[in-house]
Order: C-alpha cells, then structure tokens, then sequence
C-alpha cells in the first residue's frame, strides 16, 4: 500500500502529459465535434443538455458557459432525479444529451442519457473508460485518456474532462485543430510551472488553515466552476465544511457565513468576470476573513501571481483548480488524514 497521499501527489504532478495525449489522439474529439456540426447545419439541434455528478458536474458547468459563449446555443444541465426518482421523460429530441463522468457507471447518468436516446436525441459521452455502461450507451463516446485514477479525491479525470471538453467545442466552432492543439501544448508547459509552484507554496498555507473548520471559494463565469471544484476537493479530503460559489450570488446568503479567520480563496485570474469578484473583497476584509487571491497578478506573491498571465479566459480553469488540488492535499496530511482514501468515499458513486 502507498504512503497517504502519494497517489494524489502523483496525479497531481502528471496532468499536464494527460492533456498532451488528448491532442496526441484527437480522432475521438473529432467525431463528437462532427456529429454535432451535423445536426447544427442541419437545423436539427436546439441546444445542449449536459448531466453530470460531482467533480464530472463542476467540469459540465465549465462547458455549459464555454459552449453558450462559443456557439451561442442555449445549454442547460440536466437533473438525473427526474428519470431515475419521477419516472419521467422530459428531454428535447431536438437537444443533444452531453453525459460526462469518469467512471461511466453511475445508474442515474445512465438512465438519464437513455431517455435522451428514448426520445430520439442525439448522445454523447466523456468518460475514462471506454468499456463503462455509459459509453456504450452513447451515439459517440469521447475517452479521456487520463489513465487509471487510483485516488478517490478527483484530479487528473476533472482537468482532462475540462481539455476534453473544451477541444470539442472549438471543434465544434470551427477553430483549427493545430490553433487549439498548440493551445494546449503551450498550457501544459505553464501547467508544468503550476503544478511545482503550487506544491512548494501548499505545506506552509496547510499549516495556516490546519484548525479551520470551514472556508469560502468565490469565482465568476469559468471561475464559478472552479470555486465548487476546489471546495469539493477541501472536503472530501479534509473534512472542511467548505463551498464554492459565483461572486453574483456570494451577497446572497454565503457572506454570512464569514467570520474573523474564515479562510475565503477568491479566484480572480480570468479577466471577465474578475471585477465582480474584486467587488467583495471590502466586505470579505471588512468581515476579518482570511482571503487569498488565486490569480496572475504579475507583481503577486504567493497564489495571487501562480497563474500565467498570457491564458485565454476558457483555458485558465484547468490551472487554476490545481493550487487547491494541491492544498488540498497537503491539508489532508496536516491533519492526520489520507487524501487517497477518504473516509465513507469510493471512486465510484452510484447513485440511483
């Protein structure tokens, strides 16, 4: 058995060569991409439905802007509850069910993307296992090619799910292959820097938060996925009460929780959105909350000047997430726990 924490270091530390094998093998991407053009040029397709569960649900919403921002087609996310609990179908036949999940093998994902298919609508999936239940069941599966994910806690599936999703869509709007594949090239070099930053910076900033009890992640647009990325990440492996919100909502309720010391984590790297983020900060310090900025400020220390600052907006999620994957981490041991193995988690969860 590995020492607590060694999987999750070295999924952490690999993430960039899984983005690497996407665009060393993008036939998949390609064909999902060509199945919707398809139905686009064809009049055939009123939008994009995305289902999803946990860490697959935060990359799902990461593609719900990307897709509305890119082709300009309404995409919702789909609530698996009302196939597998109500017993309804309620898709659009003139929709395309988008499934993603790393196993492939969750009932209510399953069940939701055969009603799609039972109504006529067009299905694909993203999963890392081209042989799972959902794959199969898809009209085109698109793998991850992230490889075995042998840590319970989610990182290197949740960032090859944002690639993933992310090439299909600028497939889908007509990019170049070779502008997006040298994207993520030149993304995986800055991942490289991000990944040996953030992991020289995590053990002192676990230190700092190892007796809190709760914390706040606040992003906008792409960042807001990112915040309920990050914060998932926090409790399932260090038992923090902690939630991820969009700055638009964070004055509705979720300030209240801030109290002298509460560690609040505000992602203000993308340019659109950062200033309603920024809009906060008054109140968070106002608050005595123990705020840190997770962005690209070139005169930043610490996590205010991690990321790079010559990223695309729909790109910095997939660095952004990973100074609290490695906090995360690093918290975990601080506090006696193993990240790998979470207590009452599986890699797998089937929900019904």
């Amino acid at each position: 058995m590995t020492a607590p924490g060694e999987l999750m270091r070295r999924e952490i530390a690999e993430q960039p060569d899984r983005w690497l094998d996407l665009v060393a093998d993008r036939r998949a991407v390609d064909a999902a991409a060509e199945f919707l053009r398809d139905r686009l040029a064809a009049g055939r397709l009123s939008g994009l439905v995305f289902a999803a569960r946990g860490t697959s649900d935060h990359a799902a919403v990461y593609a719900q802007y990307l897709a509305q921002a890119l082709l300009g087609l309404p995409a919702a996310m789909a609530t698996p509850s009302v196939a597998t609990v109500y017993g309804r179908n309620v898709h659009d036949p003139n929709s395309c069910l988008v499934a993603v999940s790393q196993s492939g093998a969750s009932p209510d994902l399953i069940a939701t993307l055969e009603s799609a298919r039972a109504r006529g609508g067009p299905t694909i999936a993203f999963t890392n296992d081209p042989g799972s239940p959902l794959a199969l069941a898809a009209d085109v599966h698109v793998p991850l090619l992230a490889g075995p994910e042998r840590s319970v806690a989610a990182t290197k599936s949740y960032t090859a799910e944002l690639i993933a999703l992310h090439m299909w869509l600028r497939a889908v709007a007509g990019d170049p292959a070779g502008r997006v594949d040298a994207d993520i090239r030149a993304l995986a070099e800055h991942g490289r820097t991000v990944i040996r930053r953030s992991a020289g910076l995590a053990p002192d900033l676990a230190e700092r938060l190892a007796d809190a009890d709760r914390a706040l992640l606040i992003g906008r647009a792409f960042g807001a996925a990112t915040a309920r990325e990050g914060a998932l990440k926090l409790m399932e492996t260090s038992s923090i009460a902690a939630s991820g919100w969009s700055a638009a909502d964070a004055k509705h309720g979720p300030l209240a929780a801030v109290t002298t010391g509460t560690p609040v984590f505000c992602f203000v790297g993308e340019r659109t959105g950062r200033a309603s983020v920024e809009a906060l900060l008054p109140d968070l310090y106002g608050r005595g909350a123990d705020v840190h900025l997770i962005g690209n400020d070139p005169e930043g220390s610490g996590l205010a000047g991690i990321l790079p600052p010559d990223v695309a907006d729909e790109l910095l999620p997939v660095l952004s997430i990973v100074p609290v994957q490695s906090l995360a981490l690093e918290l975990a041991l601080r506090k006696g726990l193993d990240p790998d193995r979470p207590l009452g988690l599986t890699k797998v969860t089937r929900t019904t």
